[in-house]
C-alpha cells in the first residue's frame, strides 16, 4: 500500500496536459467543419443568385450573395473571397462559384497550427427565364 501512495497525483500531471491538448483539438476540429459548411452553404447561395441574374449583374450579385451569406452564419473566416464564372459546355449555359476564406484560429494556439484556406464550390444552371 505505501508503494501506490501519490501515484493519482502522477496520473493527473500526465493526463491533465493530455486532455487538454485533445479538447483543443476538437474544438479547431468543429472550427473546420463549420468553416467547411459555411463556405458551401455560401457557394450555394450564391450559385443559385446569380443563376437567376441578368448577364450583367450576375458577378457582382453572386460575390454580394455569398458574403452576406458568410456574414450572416458568423463564419470563423478572415481574408474572404467569392468568385462568379459564366460557362456553357454542350449548350448549357451555367454558373460557378468558389469561396474560400481562412480559418480564424485564434485561442487554438496550444496546438501551433497555422490559419488554413479552404474552400467551397457550387454550380448551377443558368435559369433561361430569369428575372429583370
Amino acid at each position: 500500500m505505501r508503494g501506490e501512495r501519490g501515484s493519482i497525483a502522477v496520473e493527473a500531471v500526465i493526463l491533465a496536459p493530455v486532455f487538454v491538448l485533445f479538447m483543443v483539438f476538437v474544438a479547431y476540429a468543429g472550427r473546420i467543419v463549420a468553416v467547411q459548411y459555411d463556405l458551401h452553404s455560401a457557394a450555394d447561395v450564391a450559385a443559385r443568385t446569380a443563376s437567376q441574374s441578368r448577364s450583367g449583374s450576375m458577378v457582382t450579385r453572386g460575390v454580394q450573395s455569398a458574403q452576406q451569406a458568410m456574414n450572416l452564419n458568423q463564419a470563423p473566416c478572415s481574408d474572404f473571397s467569392a468568385r462568379v464564372v459564366k460557362r456553357t459546355t454542350g449548350g448549357v449555359s451555367e454558373v460557378e462559384v468558389v469561396t474560400q476564406c481562412r480559418v480564424n484560429v485564434v485561442g487554438l494556439s496550444l496546438l501551433g497550427i497555422r490559419s488554413p484556406v479552404h474552400s467551397g464550390q457550387s454550380r448551377e444552371v443558368i435559369d433561361v427565364y430569369r428575372r429583370p
